[in-house]
């Protein structure tokens, strides 16, 4: 999937997991766009409303049990792992155009 937004603020929403669900994302602006997850598929994220900070990470595998939305901004992909540092691996579930800033500020749970 490829995702445009245009001009001006978009929201660019992701409500699947697993192989064949993954979504680029052409055009995001940072402090602007915002990527919003579905809470009841990323359930690891809590309630809706904007993401904790705490909640995410740069890389491409989490440094803590809380952090469960992974950004690498060299690659531009964007993963979500369920249980944090854990065991299990994190799961690819987007990209952006390689270098393309982004922060927890711009995530929100949907």
């Amino acid at each position: 999937n490829r995702l445009s937004g245009g001009e001006g603020a978009d929201r660019f929403r992701f409500d699947a997991l697993g192989a064949g669900n993954e979504s680029r994302i052409l055009d995001f602006a940072e402090g602007e766009d915002r990527i919003e997850l579905d809470g009841a598929v990323f359930a690891a994220l809590g309630s809706a409303g904007p993401l904790a900070a705490e909640a995410f990470g740069l890389g491409t595998s989490a440094g803590t049990a809380g952090q469960h939305v992974l950004y690498d901004q060299g690659s531009g992909a964007l993963f979500y792992d369920a249980d944090g540092a854990g065991g299990a691996n994190a799961i690819r579930i987007g990209s952006l155009a390689q270098g393309t800033s982004l922060s927890a500020a711009d995530v929100w749970v949907a």
